[in-house]
């Protein structure tokens, strides 16, 4: 067997190398076809639809959440195509289905749109699914193909990537090439995977009848029967998973407690970014919202006419990089589905300049180390980022051709505005929460109203409601500078130029730049000194912009700009999901305190109904949809659309472990 890929290392992909035979691709490393030549849909419909019974399965779907599927073998996505145009026509309108698959070898995306030339009856599908196909790189990578259909395209190894998966999966079509001519993917790994996120009433169908097969999923736990083949082949396999069901946490206080009340009533606290795209994720699956603003949406740390849609990854891989990488490309996706006419974003590329030796270093040792495509991330010289700044630089350094800036104030407006199914509070500072029977009674001076689900996505403000008084969340202050232009006044930057600081493109007649990072400093008014570091740092990554501003040398006294405070937790990534009861977690895991490696068995007290979504920092732009998304799918009981490892690296209470783990070491 070969050696799997590291599962934490996001990696370049190699797309798989086609034979075309008679407008039919053929995989060279397999010699095997993706599909049938003749009947490609019908067989998809008799070999995993119909022996998964899923037309008859989605007809009587009553639930709340989505019907989950899961596939091994992605390939061309037909199986996909076929469920979507079946699922859409057997369904209730209120039914969602949930779509994940695995690739190792993913086509490229020429080769993708002509396999899908052979099936002009799904075009609407195939084209939807063209347009968001992502880059290839490793990992679990969320598309939202239609308004009640999502994909989770998992790439890399099959096992590895499902022994990550956070969620249960209703059937499985078990696809991909023979196992006599990919051993490798039909492993006792893989049928361990498949029974952990299975649940006792999962199916499963694949279309071999290999003995390797049978015996792996029997010894996993399924119950097999055969049955016949389609077309010539004479036997298949289907069946069923009886149980048990297995933990997909890595201890007991990461796993979460399935929900006993309906999730019915839902309130949102906070109308920034994190809170109105909490809305949006779960407004797109049903549900009603109020949301309650203090003040106006986006007036607080999301209000900045331009903010920078970057990441900045480290050197080494980390559980940030990952899912700062897998943010960016989600965050992508949310705006082009949003706002597909750009009004609030430009994808115009970053640049991330080194204008010393230590960060010249950083780089060089990032791009010897980390193995992703150029598509994402590009070394660059001084002639080739002042070409791609249409401004000389100081240096080069990496381009981020796939990031921007976007324009959150506005977005977060925009937002409150148009999404249907929620309802806006604005002037409506939240004073207390009080905890019921069954929710929360959400208390401001206009009054109070009941919900079974509230969401706290207030930042810093969170801090201030008693159950969440414990949260170890800070404010860092930022002062951002906006420099009047004059018409042609000088030779401004085409793209986002990072260094030190940050210059966006001129927007609407301003150039905005900063910002600053002031610790320890709560003045909300502009400040001369911020104002002049900004300028510092703006004229050292674009030296020749002092020059040709020389003439017109700003007054930065006189400069408008905006003070906002970002709100962050100590290890740098946001805390999204369940609200422990911090209380019951110290009593509950007291022993940790004596023996950090001490096995917890006790399932984690958290308090019901109560979720958080904070905590976002300076690159929110590429963590907050993402992180929206993952509290959403948490919320309504569907598969996490990251890896397991990272949901609980977010998790709010890996703050209380860690320090009742400290206590123990000293």
């Amino acid at each position: 067997m070969s050696a799997r890929p590291a599962f934490n290392q996001p990696q370049t992909l190699e797309t798989a190398q086609l034979v075309w035979q008679e407008a039919t691709p053929v995989a060279g490393a397999f010699d095997d076809v993706y599909f049938s030549r003749d009947q490609g849909p019908e067989e998809t419909r008799y070999v995993f639809l119909e022996q998964n019974d899923l037309p008859q399965r989605w007809a009587n779907w009553q639930q709340p959440r989505a019907f989950v599927v899961g596939e091994t073998g992605f390939g061309t996505g037909l199986n996909l195509l076929v469920a979507m145009q079946v699922f859409l026509e057997t369904a209730p309108q209120e039914a969602r289905l949930h779509w994940i698959s695995t690739e190792l070898f993913p086509l490229n995306n020429d080769d993708l749109a002509q396999a899908h030339q052979h099936w002009p009856a799904l075009a609407e599908f195939a084209t939807s699914l063209q347009a968001q196909y992502p880059l290839p790189i490793s990992g679990f990578h969320r598309l939202h193909l239609h308004p009640r259909i999502t994909l989770d395209l998992l790439l890399g190894d099959a096992a590895s990537n499902l022994a990550g998966l956070k969620g249960k999966v209703d059937a499985w079509c078990l696809d991909g090439f023979a196992p006599s001519k990919n051993p490798d993917m039909w492993t006792p790994e893989l049928f361990a995977a498949l029974a952990r996120a299975s649940h006792p009433q999962t199916t499963f169908a694949t279309f071999t009848s290999a003995g390797l097969v049978k015996r792996g999923m029997e010894t996993a736990g399924f119950k097999i029967e055969k049955v016949a083949g389609f077309g010539r082949k004479r036997e298949m396999l289907r069946g069923h998973y009886p149980g048990p069901s297995h933990t997909q946490a890595s201890a007991p206080w990461y796993e979460l407690t399935s929900s006993q009340v309906p999730v019915k009533r839902v309130a949102v606290v906070g109308g920034g970014l994190s809170g109105l795209a909490t809305a949006e994720a779960l407004i797109r699956r049903g549900l009603k919202v109020d949301l309650y603003e203090a003040e106006q949406p986006g007036n607080g740390g999301s209000g900045n006419r331009q903010g920078v849609l970057y990441i900045k990854l480290a050197i080494d891989t980390t559980l940030a990089s990952r899912f700062y990488l897998a943010g960016l490309e989600y965050s992508r996706r949310w705006l082009q589905r949003l706002d597909p006419y750009q009004k609030f974003w430009k994808f115009c590329g970053v640049l991330q300049l080194a204008l010393d030796a230590k960060e010249a270093s950083r780089q060089s040792r990032f791009l010897t180390k980390q193995q992703l495509p150029y598509d994402l991330v590009k070394p660059v010289d001084q002639a080739e980022a002042s070409l791609l700044a249409g401004t000389p630089t100081a240096a080069g350094g990496l381009f981020y051709p796939r990031a921007g800036w976007v324009k959150p104030g506005d977005l977060c407006r925009y937002l409150a505005e148009t999404l249907e199914g929620l309802e806006v509070h604005t002037q409506s500072p939240v004073e207390s929460l009080k905890q019921q029977a069954q929710g929360w009674e959400v208390i401001t001076s206009q009054g109070s109203q009941a919900y079974d689900t509230v969401i706290l996505a207030a930042a810093q403000a969170t801090q201030q409601l008693t159950p969440t008084q414990w949260l170890p969340t800070k404010a860092i202050r930022g002062q951002v500078s906006h420099l009047p232009l004059e018409p042609q006044s000088a030779q401004l930057p085409t793209t986002v130029v990072c260094a030190g600081g940050y210059v966006s493109p001129p927007l609407e007649g301003k150039l905005c730049f900063g910002a600053s990072f002031n610790l320890r400093c709560d003045d909300p008014t502009l400040r001369l000194q911020d104002h002049q570091s900004n300028w510092e740092e703006l004229t050292a990554s674009l030296p020749d912009l002092n020059q040709q501003l020389a003439s017109k040398q700003p007054n930065l006294a006189e400069l408008e700009g905006r003070v906002a405070f970002r709100c962050t937790s100590p290890d740098y990534l946001p805390l999204v999901g369940p609200a422990p009861d911090p209380n019951s977690w110290e009593e509950d895991y007291a022993q940790l305190k004596s023996n950090a490696l001490w096995t917890a068995t006790v399932q984690a007290h958290n308090l019901p109904g109560l979720w958080l979504n904070l905590g976002q920092g300076s690159r929110g732009l590429a963590s907050i949809p993402l992180a929206s998304e993952l509290l959403a799918s948490q919320i309504c009981g569907e598969p996490a659309p990251l890896e397991v490892e990272l949901v609980e690296a977010l998790h709010p209470g890996r703050f209380i472990i860690r320090n009742l783990k400290r206590s123990s070491a000293n």
